[in-house]
C-alpha cells in the first residue's frame, strides 16, 4: 500500500480572530461553516478548533508572502511527521498554493521520509511484484490569483518534455494540473486544464492519471485506456476526499468524508482538555 497525495497539502485558511460584541469573529478568504460551534468559547478554545481544522493566524499587520510561506513550511514539517506515522511509503507533489520555496519543500520531505514528486519518477513493486513508475509534474496553467508553479501553455510543454520519457503504460502519472476537458470544469464553467498534458496522456497512456488542482471537479473518468481521478479535496464544505486504486484488476473506490462539528468538539476537548 502506498499513499500518494497531489498537491495543495499546506493549509491556505488564514485568519485574524477579533473581538465582535459579546463574542469573537474571524476574517478569513474561507467560509468558517458552522460558526456557531468553532466561535463558542473563549479565545483559547476558538484558536484551538481553528487549529484543528487546518486556519492557520496571521496577524493583519504581519499578512504577506514571506509570513504565509513560513507559515505554510511550519505546517507543512508538521503535517509530514504525521504522515509518516502510518507506516507505508507517501509519495507527494507540490500543488499551487503550496507557497514553500523548492528548496524548503525538498529539505522537508527528505528529513520526514517523504518521497518528493516533483519533476521525479519512484520505482513501485506492488504485491504481485509487478514494477510500476511513479511519475510527478507540479506546474500548472496561470491562475486569477499569480499563485506557486504558475507557467503558460507553451512554456508548461517545454518543462513537460523533460519526463515524457518517463511515462510509459506501466506508470501512474501524478500532475497538480488537470488534462484539458477532463475533470477541469471550474464554478463558472469554463475549463482550467491543460492540453500538453492532455496530449501526453492521450499519448502515453499511463494506467493512471492522478491529479487535483480543481477542487470543484473531484470525480472519475477516462483518456482512452487511462484512468483519470481528480483526487481534490473541497476546503468549503470541510470534505476529505479521494480514492483507494487497485493497480491489479484497475478497481476504484471512491471516499468521500465530512469534518462533522461534533467531532470536531469531541476531539477538541479530549485533546486540549479545555
Amino acid at each position: 500500500d502506498v499513499l500518494i497525495i497531489a498537491g495543495d497539502i499546506a493549509p491556505k485558511g488564514f485568519y485574524q480572530l477579533y473581538k465582535d460584541g459579546s463574542g469573537y469573529n474571524i476574517r478569513s478568504a474561507f467560509s468558517l461553516k458552522d460558526r456557531a460551534t468553532i466561535l463558542k468559547g473563549n479565545e483559547d478554545q476558538i484558536r484551538a478548533r481553528l487549529d484543528l481544522l487546518g486556519f492557520v493566524e496571521i496577524p493583519e499587520d504581519k499578512y504577506n508572502l514571506s509570513t504565509i510561506k513560513a507559515k505554510q513550511g511550519e505546517r507543512l514539517s508538521e503535517i509530514c511527521k504525521l504522515l509518516k506515522m502510518i507506516d507505508i511509503p507517501v509519495y507527494m507533489l507540490i500543488g499551487n498554493d503550496d507557497h514553500i520555496p523548492d528548496g524548503d519543500w525538498d529539505k522537508v520531505l527528505e528529513t520526514c521520509g517523504i518521497l518528493n514528486l516533483n519533476s521525479r519518477t519512484h520505482i513501485l513493486r506492488t504485491h504481485t511484484l509487478r514494477k510500476l513508475k511513479i511519475t510527478g509534474f507540479q506546474y500548472v496553467l496561470p491562475t486569477p490569483w499569480n499563485t506557486n508553479n504558475e507557467l503558460p501553455e507553451d512554456e508548461l510543454a517545454r518543462k513537460l518534455r523533460s519526463i515524457e520519457d518517463q511515462v510509459d503504460r506501466e506508470t501512474i502519472l501524478v500532475t497538480h494540473g488537470p488534462p484539458k476537458d477532463i475533470l477541469d470544469r471550474v464554478a463558472n464553467d469554463l475549463r482550467a486544464g491543460s492540453v500538453s498534458i492532455f496530449n501526453l496522456v492521450k499519448d502515453k497512456q499511463p494506467i493512471f492519471h492522478i491529479f487535483g488542482h480543481i477542487h470543484e471537479a473531484f470525480g472519475k473518468a477516462k483518456i482512452d485506456r487511462t484512468i483519470c481521478c481528480n483526487a481534490s479535496c473541497l476546503w468549503t464544505d470541510w470534505l476529505l476526499r479521494g480514492f483507494i486504486i487497485n493497480t491489479e484488476d484497475k478497481s476504484i473506490k471512491r471516499i468521500e468524508e465530512e469534518v462533522l462539528p461534533n467531532e470536531i468538539e469531541e476531539f477538541f476537548i479530549e485533546r486540549r482538555g479545555i
